[in-house]
């Protein structure tokens, strides 16, 4: 866990994007403990959260950020702030990469002018390690990898260039600390509905909830090249609290041991893998994508067989950050919760909630 002893962030008032999502309510938990010496919060959201822990007493702004008029709103939500963390992501509607690009790209640059025209110290931006190049299989890589992302997937794309738009608007600006996050998948079983949700469908996550633990019992998983980490959002947001405390600068990997290949994934289940070649699970993905069955497109399997395990080196070495949770363990809490269509209060965290996820960054259109 973090060291809440003071430093920066005795006083501190923070700006959170995002913060009634799976990353912005981690760090609501630990912003608004006490033994923080946070001295404010203020959340932005698409929706109002409900007035219970961690959203209440906080000073929400209700505005969606991929419209123009969300311009107006920033700057209350700015005036006087120390830091800004800019959680809030799209992921649907997927079928309308337009509508993604509004939220996603235009609306982090929205948030980024407004930094910087508020003058705002410390500007955090959750990316994702979707903005990376693809890597070998067995390749770990460090923070100074390509982030142009994987051309074929929505998500890495607009990753890639809201990183870019990030560095043009306050990567030049010596007044503001720029720190970027890159963490890999990241989970907690409160989301569990959230999430199921927007990658299984209506139908899939229907199935899920009426035989518990049907998730599991079979993969499907390709030959293999998959491979994937996970990391749990309360590690995330004790990774985010050391940011700030340290107004830390660049960026940093974030994940959680072990790194996973489809074997591994079966392992970690306690389920029966049965080896599929890749093109053929992406053209099942395809047709049942087509056919609206899923909402999950075939970009992020590919996003899933490119993108590269992330070395955690220097979120260990500069922040101090270590995870708590095991990746494997993650994966398993995570998959018993959609099991038994655990959630939590929220528009986003119920089990009859809204419907927009962001699965390394939190919720999407908030």
């Amino acid at each position: 866990m973090a060291d809440l002893s003071p430093g920066h962030l005795q006083g501190l008032r923070v700006a959170v994007t995002g913060a009634s999502g799976n990353v912005g309510t981690a760090l609501l938990r630990r912003l608004t403990d006490p033994a923080s010496g946070v001295a404010e919060v203020r959340g932005l959201a698409r929706r109002q959260p409900p007035d219970v822990a961690p959203y209440a007493g906080l000073d929400w702004h209700l505005t969606d950020l991929g419209h123009p008029a969300s311009e107006d709103e920033l700057p209350d939500l700015l005036a006087g702030v120390d830091a800004v963390v800019h959680l809030a992501w799209a992921l649907q509607p997927g079928r309308h990469p337009e509508q993604l690009h509004a939220v996603n790209v235009d609306g982090t640059y929205r948030v980024a002018r407004a930094v910087a025209r508020a003058g705002v110290p410390h500007f955090v931006h959750m990316s994702s390690l979707g903005a990376y190049a693809a890597g070998a299989r067995e390749q770990q890589v460090r923070e100074d990898w390509p982030v142009t992302g994987i051309p074929s997937s929505q998500y890495s794309r607009d990753k890639s260039s809201a990183e870019r738009v990030v560095r043009q608007v306050l990567g030049h600006r010596p007044e503001t600390t720029l720190t970027v996050v890159r963490p890999t998948l990241v989970l907690q079983p409160e989301a569990a509905s959230e999430i199921g949700r927007y990658f299984l469908g209506p139908l899939l996550f229907a199935a899920a909830r009426a035989v518990p633990g049907s998730v599991a019992q079979v993969l499907p998983l390709p030959l293999p090249t998959l491979r994937i980490g996970l990391v749990h959002a309360d590690d995330v947001a004790d990774a985010l609290v050391r940011m700030l405390d340290r107004r830390a600068p660049g960026p940093f990997n974030l994940a959680a041991e072990p790194t996973m290949d489809a074997a591994g994934l079966a392992r970690a289940l306690g389920s029966r893998r049965v080896p599929m070649p890749a093109f053929v699970l992406r053209a099942a993905l395809t047709a049942a994508h087509a056919a609206h069955l899923v909402p999950t497109e075939p970009g992020w399997l590919d996003l899933g067989l490119g993108a590269p395990a992330l070395d955690t080196t220097r979120a260990r070495t500069q922040l101090g950050w270590s995870p708590v949770h095991r990746g494997d363990a993650v994966l398993r809490e995570f998959v018993a919760a959609l099991g038994r269509g655990d959630g939590a209060p929220g528009p986003l965290f119920s089990p009859a909630g809204g419907a927009e996820l962001d699965p390394a960054g939190g919720s999407s259109r908030r």
